[in-house]
């Protein structure tokens, strides 16, 4: 069935298009991810809140959500570019211009030209977006470290030559910025906090990566003991961080996990074990000067910004300046100025910006994590849906004799298909009705990164694809040639 000299054939036909359609794709990818900007998409999906662009704008807020466009949009024009010159160049254009006729005067079987045209073209496409996720995995990991481990941001650049050590290695190890005040000092200014708030950012993050090593130690040794009891799910069997939060005793009962969230602490077993004693005991309790004003999530966001414009007035700057740099809050003049308007009293003031800004720096080290399982998941679905592309232009190329009608029809379904797409990514509204006119449904990005479910729309496209191109295999074996 498969012929080399074909095979061949088809590779020095094509070979340049499928490089310059490759070479695109990857910068283009790796594009989209080295220059993410996390804090300003943030900002901006923030300020468009409630417009019409706040759905487009809202996916940007996480580094795998930014690159929804290109799986949808960009890298699926590209792909179609691609499929619909090289399905017609394997054959259609071959019989239009008499070429093929040429072909069949060998010892070579009609099927197994056919068979080999197949092969290569799936074959390409294959490699194409292979090499083009492994582009954007090496970007992520190139700028970010957040494949591999976690994510370097402008905190840890900015203590690495301080402290002497490498970017990675202090991700790793967030205790040895906490032990040197002017690391603290450096990276605080970095993250665009004070260091009393950057304390609190630093004791929450590692707080959290201690349970969630904890839990995966926990998770394995569960493995170990339940494996083969087909009374437990998998849901039962694994531990998430959040279950540790909610009952953090757990810990205690595995010395492996209590050396793995010591470990991430920097601190001892026996520290860590207290740590968690403390945690089970729950936060003492504090006695606040009373006011008359409690900050209840109703009117948390309308007493900040009534402090933040306050302050502005106080400190006679722009509120924009304030917003920018929360630090400004704290100020002795624009803290009595917010007292007064806000009824507050100052530690719950500090409290309030405190708050803000590690919520601030939480949110950017979010969307700057990296989920392997998300975007591969993405890559594959993008690689069906190109597929399901190929195999139609592949089939209207066996089906067709002349080279003009199979282009516009080959050509014409897949770029229907994207421009519904587009559609569907601009309006709203238009969503549900157009999602039955193009397959490009099937392939969900919205669930994938959600981690709903979306298994069943891959198996459609593959089902379409293995469908179209055995049907063009059958069609181009039996159809007369106009030879």
């Amino acid at each position: 069935m498969f012929s080399k000299p074909i095979f061949k054939q088809s590779i020095q036909s094509n070979w340049k298009l499928w490089l310059i359609i490759t070479i695109v794709a990857s910068v283009i990818l790796s594009g989209f991810i080295i220059n993410y900007d996390a804090k300003g998409y943030a900002s901006i999906a923030s300020a468009a809140e409630g417009t019409a662009f706040s759905n487009l704008l809202s996916s940007m807020t996480s580094l795998l959500g930014s690159l929804e466009n290109f799986y949808k949009l960009i890298a699926v024009i590209l792909g179609i570019v691609y499929v619909v010159f090289t399905s017609n160049n394997l054959v259609v254009n071959e019989v239009d211009s008499g070429s093929m006729a040429y072909t069949l005067s060998t010892p070579i079987k009609r099927s197994s030209v056919i068979f080999t045209k197949s092969f290569y073209l799936i074959l390409s496409v294959t490699l194409m977006y292979v090499i083009i996720s492994l582009a954007g995995l090496g970007a992520s990991q190139f700028k970010y470290n957040n494949v591999t481990g976690y994510a370097i941001t402008e905190d840890i650049e900015a203590v690495s030559e301080t402290l002497n050590q490498n970017e990675r290695y202090i991700s790793e190890r967030l205790y040895l910025i906490q032990d040197d005040e002017q690391a603290m000092r450096e990276a605080a200014t970095a993250r665009d906090m004070d260091t009393d708030a950057y304390s609190i950012y630093l004791v929450n993050i590692m707080n959290d990566r201690s349970y969630e090593k904890a839990a995966e130690i926990i998770t394995d040794e569960r493995w170990d003991i339940y494996e083969d009891d087909d009374d437990m799910e998998d849901d039962d069997i694994e531990i998430t961080s959040e279950e540790l939060i909610e009952n953090p005793a757990m810990i205690l009962s595995s010395n492996d996990a209590l050396i793995a969230g010591a470990r991430v602490q920097g601190i001892s077993v026996n520290e860590y074990r207290q740590f968690v004693t403390d945690e089970i005991a729950g936060p003492e309790e504090k006695e606040n000067p009373k006011t008359s004003v409690m900050v209840t999530e109703d009117n948390a966001e309308l007493l900040l910004q009534t402090v933040i414009d306050s302050s502005a007035k106080a400190l006679n700057i722009n509120s924009n300046q304030v917003n920018d740099n929360l630090t400004l809050i704290k100020d002795s003049t624009a803290l009595e100025a917010s007292i007064e308007a806000t009824g507050l009293n100052e530690e719950q003031i500090i409290t309030m910006a405190n708050h803000t800004m590690v919520s601030s720096a939480r949110s950017v080290d979010a969307a700057l994590e990296f989920d392997t399982e998300a975007y591969l998941w993405l890559s594959l679905g993008l690689l069906t849906l190109i597929l399901v592309m190929s195999s139609i232009s592949f089939f209207t190329s066996t089906l067709f004799n002349r080279t003009g009608l199979a282009l516009a029809i080959g050509g014409g379904i897949p770029f229907a298909f994207f421009l519904i797409t587009m559609i569907q990514q601009l309006m709203d509204d238009s969503t549900d009705a157009l999602e039955y006119l193009t397959i490009t449904s099937l392939f969900d990005t919205d669930a994938i990164l959600a981690g709903g479910e979306f298994g069943l729309g891959l198996v459609a496209l593959v089902i379409i694809a293995l469908v179209l191109y055995v049907a063009s295999n059958i069609i181009f074996t039996k159809k007369d040639l106009p030879l």
